[in-house]
């Protein structure tokens, strides 16, 4: 049933963008792809695919995929910590339907709730239980065979996990990654219930979760080092002479250079502008997208310099705290060793010093930072039509590198950010 619904869709979709490429013509690189070998004209390269729904499925109250529900009854807990409570309600009305009294409905609720499942109850009807069975009840294979059912007739891949209960072997696992080899399909995804400490989805009540928020550095603390804290006056004064920190008012107009500089997380451009005298006044700096984890650190970093440099910090003093700071992916490239983004900033703050006093940069060998004289300028479209050309780095994703849950490197496979050392993912 599954495979002939799913054809019948991509059929009608194949259809339509025949039609599309006969009144707009086809898509590009058409020529390099399978169609033109079948000479068959399409205006979309691909049209068809199983997305991730999960809590778009809770939103229309539906099953998320080619599956049944991940259980009759849970909870749903997100990063801040919220719970949001799931009752079948189909499978409420189907009790009230079934003649059983108050109490023995209410006993049954029970059991969903704690258990997630209802095949274990003994005082449910056959009927019942045939009818709501859910991702937990349904073996490795067949959730294989359901997912090689619709992949033959999906363009792209199909999200699609298979959930496993608690009490699943290596050897489980094992079988599920060879079934969907064996079934061709395009990837595969299993999760245990349990094996994280937080998760999104859990069965039960919900008593025994644990926060998300309760796992960082402040938990780890103890009861006495809260206490201090507690106690310490949080509105601090301090002396300030107002002569000596006034930061200078910026003029109207303001020469300066753009650079553009190779770190581990793509290009970073950076612009300084010189005061009356020549010297840095102010410096932005630009990568990835737009309010994403890398812009909105370096924005941070640079405000920060440029709030020093116009209250009359001394430049080079500003480059020995930047210069050295070592990030979690460090890149060689031509230029030498960029350790960070700090670090880039403070190295390309240096080379700008020593050139606007006409001296030679006193760089490691085979070292060249140069300003971006035939470079467009750093704007977002510029740098969307750049990524367009080449691979997308990490800072265009605009998520931090460091896994939130472990802190080890995130990685980038099949458009999904994830961890392989703890499982962390932003697709589950």
């Amino acid at each position: 049933m599954g495979e002939r619904i799913m054809k019948t869709i991509n059929e009608e979709a194949h259809a339509m963008s025949r039609a599309l490429a006969k009144e707009k013509g086809i898509f590009p690189n058409w020529k390099l792809s399978i169609y033109a070998k079948k000479r068959v004209k399409m205006r979309n390269a691909a049209l068809t695919t199983v997305a991730p729904t999960g809590s778009i499925s809770m939103m229309f109250d539906c099953s998320s995929g080619i599956e049944p529900n991940f259980a009759l009854s849970y909870i749903k807990q997100d990063k801040d910590g919220n719970q949001y409570h799931y009752f079948n309600k189909y499978f409420e009305e189907a009790l009230k339907e079934s003649g059983l009294s108050k109490a023995k409905r209410e006993r049954i609720k029970q059991q969903v709730i704690e258990q997630g499942t209802a095949q274990h109850i003994k005082e449910l009807p056959e009927e019942l239980k045939r009818v709501f069975v859910v991702a937990l009840d349904i073996s490795a294979e067949d959730h294989i065979k359901m997912q090689a059912a619709f992949q033959r007739h999906v363009d792209n891949s199909i999200s699609k996990t298979i959930n496993f209960p608690n009490s699943a072997t290596k050897e489980d696992v094992r079988r599920g990654f060879i079934a969907a080899w064996k079934l061709k399909c395009k990837s595969c995804t299993v999760y245990r219930d349990g094996s994280r400490v937080v998760q999104i989805l859990n069965v039960g009540d919900g008593k025994n979760l644990v926060n998300p928020l309760e796992l960082g550095n402040d938990a780890k603390k103890s009861n006495d080092t809260k206490k201090s804290e507690e106690r310490q006056d949080t509105h601090l004064e301090l002396p300030i002479d107002k002569n000596k920190l006034q930061p200078r008012k910026r003029p109207d107009v303001m020469d300066g250079k753009t650079y553009r500089v190779k770190t581990g997380y793509g290009n970073l451009y950076i612009t300084i502008n010189n005061d009356e005298n020549g010297a840095p006044f102010e410096v932005f700096a630009t990568i990835g997208k737009s309010g994403g984890f890398f812009q909105e650190q370096s924005e941070g970093i640079c405000r920060m310099i440029s709030l020093a440099l116009r209250a009359g910090v001394k430049v080079e003093e500003v480059i020995d705290n930047l210069k050295g700071i070592r990030g979690p992916m460090p890149v060689m490239t031509q230029k030498g060793t960029i350790l960070s983004l700090p670090d880039a900033i403070g190295r390309i703050l240096e080379e700008h010093v020593l050139t606007t006093n006409g001296k030679s940069p006193t760089l490691p060998q085979g070292e060249e930072l140069a300003p971006v004289t035939d470079a467009p300028e750093a704007s977002p479209q510029n740098l969307q039509e750049s990524l367009q050309k080449k691979k997308r780095a990490f800072a265009d994703y605009g998520m931090m590198p460091g896994c939130p849950d472990c802190g080890a490197q995130l990685q980038i496979s099949e458009g999904c950010i994830s961890c392989r050392n703890c499982g962390f993912s932003r697709c589950t």
